[in-house]
């Protein structure tokens, strides 16, 4: 029920809390499964058996279909089902990869304390597909069989979004094939980054430029598709879907001073990719040189639409995440008998996994948030059972 009034007139008595729509009952969530049976599903297992993960998935599927150029048509179709990370074999060898390694720490692009094989991990040819990829670290957003998917899939359609505004607000000729594919290709090394491990967790992403581990798979797959020579339009969206618009403001006095310094970054980016291809960043088109130093060109609209489509994940991790996953453990410790090891182990994460991949981590939020804890409980209920 939904009880919208007008407002009470000045001076009137406060409106408190606004009662926002319900949905919860009205989900149409699959047959109740039991725990024992959800501790023994696969990745795969688990989003074949999720109408939105798979819905997700073929939706990008038919979206790779829609594209106009054959090149990129082939390139998001290969990355969706079919991926492969070719860049690294041109170090076949352990010692190739710690020459690479060193001078990626040479340069500070990497951590002396960690190894080619924990920045490189075995399994570059041969990686999952989107379908059972998770989209982010354990405990970050999307982390759960499929979240991959359902995240560019949701990302394309806001890039869609902002390309037809841009057209139609300022007349502007943006190109959809770029961004559409762009945004799935940017993240496809998380296929092979995200290795699946036996306790219902996966590998993570290692830490890389500015000694974290935001943008190993941005560095990656910059790096990939200048090994593949392809165009440096789409080259440059790898490198510019993070942090293009960061901003660094301060204050001089009552003055805002702005230091746009996300360009640099983008730069950053370019120039350790460049190092693992093997390429000159200048003659591929990306950079140009100026007063001595490698800089970023001025930008067209496709690359900002890249970058801004790129931005669910704050609200999927900052809220969601931040408020489902305590929500399940305590779920999982109350109505299910977890131990403090279970919560730590398989049981829960298998437990957290199928949860959000048959309901999404968002749809699971709002309805903690819309109608409170106890039909956020019960929802979980009539998805799990003992």
């Amino acid at each position: 029920m939904c009880l919208n009034h007008g407002p009470g007139g000045i001076g009137g008595p406060l409106p408190g809390k606004f009662v926002y729509s319900h949905f919860s009952e009205d989900l149409e969530l699959e047959p109740q499964r039991s725990l024992d049976e959800i501790h023994a599903m696969s990745p795969e297992e688990m989003a074949r058996a999720s109408r939105l993960i798979v819905g997700t998935y073929n939706e990008l599927l038919q979206t790779a279909n829609s594209l106009e150029d054959p090149g990129y048509r082939r390139l998001m179709r290969e990355c969706t089902a079919a991926p492969k990370i070719s860049f690294l074999e041109m170090y076949p060898s352990d010692d190739d990869r710690r020459k690479l390694f060193d001078e990626m720490v040479k340069l500070g692009f990497f951590n002396a304390e960690d190894d080619p094989d924990h920045v490189w991990p075995r399994g570059h040819m041969t990686p999952q597909t989107y379908l059972t990829a998770p989209s982010s670290h354990n405990d970050f957003y999307n982390a759960h069989p499929g979240g991959l998917a359902l995240t560019v899939a949701y990302n394309i359609r806001m890039a869609d979004a902002y390309t037809q505004n841009y057209r139609q607000a300022y007349g502007l000729p943006i190109n959809r094939d770029l961004p559409v594919a762009s945004l799935l290709v940017h993240e496809y090394p998380k296929v092979w980054l995200y290795q699946w491990l036996d306790d219902g967790s996966w590998l993570e992403e290692p830490r890389t430029v500015y000694d974290d581990t935001w943008h190993a798979h941005c560095i990656y797959v910059t790096a990939e598709l200048m090994h593949r020579r392809y165009d440096s339009r789409i080259v440059m969206a790898m490198a510019a879907a993070h942090q293009m618009s960061m901003l660094d403001a301060s204050m001089d006095g009552r003055n805002v001073v702005a230091n746009w310094i996300g360009l640099d970054r983008v730069c950053h980016f370019i120039k350790s990719a460049a190092i693992m291809a093997q390429v000159d960043p200048v003659d591929y088109g990306l950079l140009e040189r100026k007063n001595g130093e490698l800089v970023l060109a001025t930008q067209p609209a496709e690359q900002w639409v890249v970058h801004m489509a790129d931005m669910n994940w704050p609200y999927t991790m900052g809220a969601a995440h931040n408020y489902t996953w305590p929500m399940l453990r305590q779920i999982a410790a109350d109505d299910f008998g977890l131990s403090d090891a279970d919560l730590n182990g398989r049981p829960f994460n298998q437990f957290k996994n199928y949860v959000w991949s048959q309901l999404g981590q968002i749809p699971l939020y709002e309805i903690l948030v819309r109608e409170g804890f106890d039909a956020a409980r019960g929802t979980v209920n009539r998805m799990v059972g003992r």
